[in-house]
């Protein structure tokens, strides 16, 4: 039996998982076939990534009223950054204006504030619901959960595909949430070096030594899934930095290969 030749693309996806590092990654065609994966079914800590199944559980819930409105002053207090300090402490902002600033900042008090309204028992709920099967969310984003057991949140890059499958969808309700990742202001690894009418939904994520970053990848030419999740890494800042060199090469192997 003749072995297949391997394509560019699974290529330049082995040779970026070789580097020191656990590295999962999924290039999924969406105007077209291509495709390629690399230890998609191993598990690691989810980190921000799971922002976009809380997102997505509120929406789906009939008893979330994302129009409700919420004094910033009850939301939980944090040593680390947070835009939440450049609002009014006495300005009230809306459950939806939450999620989105949890999306497009990653603002972790943000997040606390919505898992009030979608606690872990509903997200797990929708995570099984929908397909996501080797993922589950038990642990929140206080400065307590992010100092201790912020890495008990599991996920899989064929479970973010998966994800990335569902908001996508055209019968889904998650138009706002696509705008949301659409608008992410983290952009220094898939998004960084790619064309400016390249438009790109992402969701990053990013604890000591992971580095994880989910996109769907619209151009004029050609459409795709990228994920890539990273752990143990030695160099967290220079992994990012390959990060989008790799999301360079494989936008434009992508774009080479997509019939005209």
């Amino acid at each position: 039996m003749i072995d297949q030749p391997i394509s560019p693309l699974q290529q330049a996806c082995n040779a970026f998982a070789a580097q020191p590092g656990e590295i999962s990654i999924i290039v999924e065609g969406i105007s077209h076939n291509g495709a390629a994966h690399v230890n998609s079914l191993a598990q690691v800590p989810a980190a921000s990534v799971m922002k976009l199944p809380i997102a997505c559980a509120a929406v789906d819930d009939p008893s979330v009223d994302l129009g409700q409105h919420i004094d910033l002053r009850d939301l939980d207090e944090t040593l680390y950054c947070s835009v939440m300090k450049a609002f009014d402490p006495t300005a009230t902002l809306s459950l939806k204006e939450l999620i989105g600033l949890m999306i497009i900042v990653s603002d972790n008090p943000a997040a606390t504030s919505v898992l009030d309204y979608v606690p872990p028992q509903k997200i797990n709920a929708w995570l099984r619901s929908n397909g996501l099967t080797q993922s589950s969310f038990s642990a929140g984003f206080t400065d307590r959960d992010l100092d201790g057991r912020i890495r008990e949140n599991l996920t899989t890059a064929q479970d973010c595909l998966t994800l990335l499958q569902r908001i996508y969808d055209p019968q889904s309700p998650y138009v706002d949430i696509l705008n949301m990742m659409a608008n992410n202001l983290r952009n220094d690894r898939i998004p960084k070096r790619l064309p400016d009418d390249v438009v790109v939904m992402h969701k990053t994520g990013t604890l000591n030594g992971l580095v994880h970053d989910i996109a769907i990848i619209e151009s004029p030419i050609v459409s795709y899934y990228l994920i890539v999740l990273a752990d143990s890494l030695p160099d967290t800042h220079k992994f990012a930095y390959d990060l989008a060199l790799f999301s360079e090469q494989i936008y434009e192997i992508m774009q080479q290969s997509t019939p005209r």
